[in-house]
Order: C-alpha cells, then sequence, then structure tokens
C-alpha cells in the first residue's frame, strides 16, 4: 500500500498541470487509501465509484489474497471499465490452483452471479474453476460442501460432481435425500440413465423421502424398471399425498391392481396409527366413494389429528346431524370450518331447532368469527327472526340486540331468501317497521330493505 500512496503523491506533485476532474480524482483516491483499515476496507473500495480507486482496490486485493478478496475479484469481472475487468481476470486466475478450492467454494454464489451474465469473456475462468473443482484432490471436500448447501449453489455442485463421477451411484443416494428438492430432483433423472439393477434400488429409496411431488417423479421413473409393479402400487394407492394416489390410480388399471379391494383389506385391518396412514386411507375412500365403517369414523373424529378429524367432517351426511354439530366445539378452525361447510348443504328446517339453541346458548362468548359463520348458516330473514326472538326474551340486554338489529339491517343491501315463508316475512316487516316508528332502529336501513 505505501507503494500505491507514493506513486499517488508523485502523481500530485508533477509540475505538469493536469485537468481539474483528473487531479480532484487523484486526491479523493489518496484521502480515501490513508482511511483503510480505520473503517473503510479495500472490498468496499473496489465497490467505489471513481473508476480510479476501484482500479487501485483491485490492485491491492490481487497482493492480498484470501476469500473476501476472491469475492470482490469476481465482482469486478464484471466492472465496466476494461482495465479494471482485466486486472480482475488476473487476481482470479491465482486462485485457479487445487489447494485454492476451499477458496472458490466460498465464492460459488458469486461465481453463479457471474455466469447469470452469459458473457463469452467470462467462459474462460468460468470453466477453469470447474475443472478445479473437479479434481480427484478436492472431490471430498466438494462433495461436503453439496451436502449442506441450498439452492442454485447445491444444484451447481450436484451438476459438478456427476459430471467427473465414473460410478454416481453414492453421489445420487446422497442427492436423492438432500434437503433441495431441485436437486432431488436432478438426481431421479440422472437415475433414469443407470441399468435397470443400478437405477431400481435408488429410486425405490426415493419413494421413502418427503416431498410428494419428488416422489411422483421417482415412481414415474419406477414403475417401467420394476418386473411387477404391483407391490408399489398398492401401497402407493394408500399414501398420504393425493398426487402419489393419483398416479397409482391411473397405473392401477394397467396393472389390474383393483383399488377398491386395496381399500377393503386395509379396512379389514387395525386402525392406524399415524397421520399419513389416516389421510390415506381417507383419502383413498373419499376418491372411491366409499363410506368408512362407523368404528373408523367415531376413531378418526376423536383423533389428535385435526387435518384427519377435518377430513372425516367433509364426509359427514344429513343423517350425521349430531356428529357435525360436535365438530362446531372443535377447536381447530379448519374441522370448525369443515362443519360450518356441511350445516350449510343441509336443508334450513332440519338444523333449525339446535342453531337457535347452540346460537343462543353460544352467542355471547363465541370468537367473533365463529359467531357470524355461525349466524351466516341461517337464511337472510331467518337471521333477523333469530335478534327479534332475542330481543324478546333478554330485554335486560335490549340495547345490545337492537344495536345488532340496526346492524344487520345496514349490512343488507338486497335480501336473497328463498326459504322462509312469504307470510313469515311479513310478520318480520311489520316488526322491524313497528321499531323503527318508535325510533329504535333507523328509519332508513329499515326503509331500503322493506
Amino acid at each position: 500500500m505505501n507503494t500505491i500512496q507514493d506513486w499517488l503523491q508523485r502523481l500530485n506533485a508533477r509540475k505538469t498541470p493536469a485537468p481539474d476532474w483528473q487531479g480532484q480524482h487523484h486526491l479523493e483516491a489518496l484521502r480515501l487509501i490513508e482511511q483503510v483499515g480505520t473503517g473503510v476496507t479495500w472490498v468496499e473500495l473496489s465497490r467505489h465509484r471513481n473508476g480510479f480507486i476501484r482500479e487501485i482496490a483491485v490492485r491491492t486485493l490481487c497482493e492480498q489474497p484470501s476469500p473476501e478478496s476472491l469475492n470482490a475479484l469476481i465482482e469486478r469481472q464484471n466492472d465496466w471499465v476494461p482495465q479494471i475487468r482485466e486486472l480482475a481476470v488476473q487476481g482470479v486466475v491465482h486462485y485457479l490452483v487445487p489447494s485454492c478450492a476451499e477458496s472458490l467454494l466460498w465464492a460459488l454464489e458469486p461465481l453463479m452471479a457471474l455466469a447469470a451474465r452469459h458473457r463469452a469473456d467470462h467462459g474462460p475462468v468460468l470453466t477453469k474453476v470447474r475443472a478445479v473443482l473437479q479434481l480427484p484432490e478436492n472431490r471430498d471436500q466438494v462433495h461436503a460442501h453439496f451436502l449442506t448447501r441450498q439452492s442454485k449453489a447445491a444444484c451447481y455442485l450436484f451438476s459438478l460432481l456427476l459430471d467427473s463421477d465414473p460410478a454416481p451411484q453414492a453421489l445420487l443416494r446422497d442427492a436423492l435425500a438432500h434437503r433441495e428438492v431441485t436437486v432431488r430432483l436432478l438426481a431421479i433423472a440422472a437415475c433414469q440413465t443407470l441399468s435397470v439393477e443400478d437405477a431400481r434400488p435408488l429410486l425405490l429409496g426415493a419413494l421413502a423421502q418427503p416431498g410428494a411431488k419428488v416422489r411422483v417423479c421417482a415412481m414415474r421413473a419406477l414403475l417401467p424398471l420394476l418386473d411387477d409393479p404391483k407391490p408399489v402400487l398398492r401401497t402407493a394407492l394408500l399414501d398420504a399425498a393425493p398426487s402419489i394416489r393419483n398416479l397409482a390410480h391411473w397405473m392401477a388399471a394397467r396393472n389390474e391392481v383393483d383399488a377398491r379391494a386395496v381399500l377393503s383389506e386395509r379396512l379389514a385391518q387395525p386402525l392406524p396409527t399415524g397421520k399419513r396412514e389416516w389421510l390415506g386411507v381417507l383419502g383413498l375412500a373419499a376418491e372411491l366413494n366409499v363410506e368408512l365403517p362407523g368404528h373408523w369414523q367415531v376413531q378418526a373424529l376423536q383423533g389428535a389429528c385435526a387435518s384427519v378429524r377435518k377430513i372425516i367432517v367433509r364426509r359427514l351426511g344429513k343423517d350425521q346431524l349430531p356428529e357435525l354439530l360436535n365438530a362446531l366445539d372443535d377447536p381447530a378452525e379448519g374441522v370448525f370450518n369443515a362443519a360450518i361447510a356441511g350445516l350449510d348443504a343441509l336443508a334450513w328446517a332440519t338444523i333449525k331447532h339446535e342453531l337457535d339453541t347452540r346460537l343462543a346458548r353460544d352467542w355471547h362468548h363465541l370468537p367473533a368469527a365463529r359467531r357470524i359463520a355461525l349466524f351466516g348458516v341461517r337464511p337472510q330473514w331467518q337471521q333477523v327472526a333469530f335478534l327479534l326472538a332475542r330481543l324478546d326474551q333478554e330485554s335486560e340486554r335490549m340495547a345490545f340486540w337492537l344495536r345488532q338489529l340496526n346492524l344487520w339491517c345496514h349490512r343488507q343491501y338486497h335480501v336473497v331468501d328463498h326459504t322462509t315463508s312469504r307470510a313469515e316475512r311479513s310478520l318480520l316487516i311489520e316488526r322491524l317497521q313497528a321499531l323503527a316508528e318508535r325510533g329504535l332502529l333507523d328509519r332508513d336501513n329499515v326503509s331500503r330493505i322493506v
């Protein structure tokens, strides 16, 4: 750095007059260089707006090898000043040796950002980086980094390792268990280039990994390789993931597998013990429109898993009204919403008494969202009928129920109700008009809906 400072000082000491802008650039560079180590770093200066300062920073970083310097040099290969780009390339070349593999792995993100530019002058450096990382002496180190990386870096390292591995079975086994979904999908595609004997165990192992998207691809690649795909299809028909079951349904008909027989066989066995088992059986039963035995439904409704309870509640029919009403007390919002949807599909006459009783009992205790949902199951004129009934029965809370009636009238624009009879509607309208005439309800709100 002293050499650079001396050079700048000599430039400023020249007697030959320099243009003002050039002198200002020299002075700015000298001031910033004097601040290095006291809050300013060479890496920061390599991004300075002043090209003269960036050039000095790049020259210095070339003489101070480190992972941080390498990152900055890679970034400067895309500089808009040709001289700086050339200096940066010369600096990166020093890292293109086997002993610097760790630094290259540390700089993967800027290297991939450089590759994304798709510039021809970046090609030679990127090719040499790939060649260094593919060297046999660096393979274990690169493989270890691959297992911990995510996103584009993991995909890049997988491609790099795969291209240089003559026997990739071990790599593919690790890739199929990688936490990056894209890597697992790439590994499944690579498995299809192997022999049947090598690909089959790898794809079978992939079926046990999480992620329905990956398992669908693995199953699609595996089935043509199996001498007898029926066991895999029977298992897949009871999978928790709908996409797996859909593929199994499609392939079952082509392989003489009866989905109904698979379901019947499973229903004859003991009840599931885990969430995924429950989801598989319930999903297949719903797809085949098969009603579950009573003890299965009871156990599912009493289970600890909300997603299982929700599926069962969705399948409850009009003859299972007590179970639907009990589901309204479920702490899980998904189960409650499924019960509301089930009640909404039933005839109003069959649920009127139970809903009246429940709303009258729980109105003041229910959370607002649940109260609104339960109230919304009622036909619109039945909503106002309920509010008027509460007004009559809770005279001590007259102001509260009048406010609810006012809010109901205010929210209405065009009342559509094909359930309430004309005679009952007339009586309700008369009650509203009478309250409005007494000044207890807003006249404009009432006149708009009657």
